[in-house]
């Protein structure tokens, strides 16, 4: 719709990167609802904004519509603080959690997955 708004007199690209824009701003709004739960907070929020500032300069380029990448990023961002839901915590202290040898945190397929994806 941003860009049948002011893209008048060009020809108004349609595609899927105006949706893949509103999962990025969907996950912003996710990532600061439920900032409290992250570990790592810098490194979330640097490389989300590192994937968005990439995917904008892309928009530079010719025959790229950036007008529906802003407008798929504005309407995911605002309906992530809609539609998603928090994870609620507060029913359950850490001392009430049982001390269990933690499990690892990564599977081995996921290993063979990751070499195989780096090839």
């Amino acid at each position: 719709m941003l860009s049948a708004l002011f893209l008048r007199n060009n020809y108004i690209s349609v595609g899927a990167s105006g949706a893949l824009f509103g999962l990025l701003g969907s996950m912003l709004s996710e990532l600061l609802m439920n900032w409290t739960i992250y570990s790592n907070k810098a490194a979330a929020i640097i490389t989300l904004l590192f994937i968005m500032a990439l995917n904008l300069a892309i928009g530079i380029l010719p025959h790229v519509d950036n007008f529906a990448h802003i407008g798929g990023f504005a309407t995911g961002f605002l309906l992530g603080f809609v539609l998603l839901a928090t994870p609620q915590f507060s029913w359950m202290e850490s001392h009430e959690l049982p001390h269990t040898n933690q499990p690892p945190k990564y599977k081995a397929y996921q290993y063979i997955l990751w070499v195989v994806a780096l090839v």
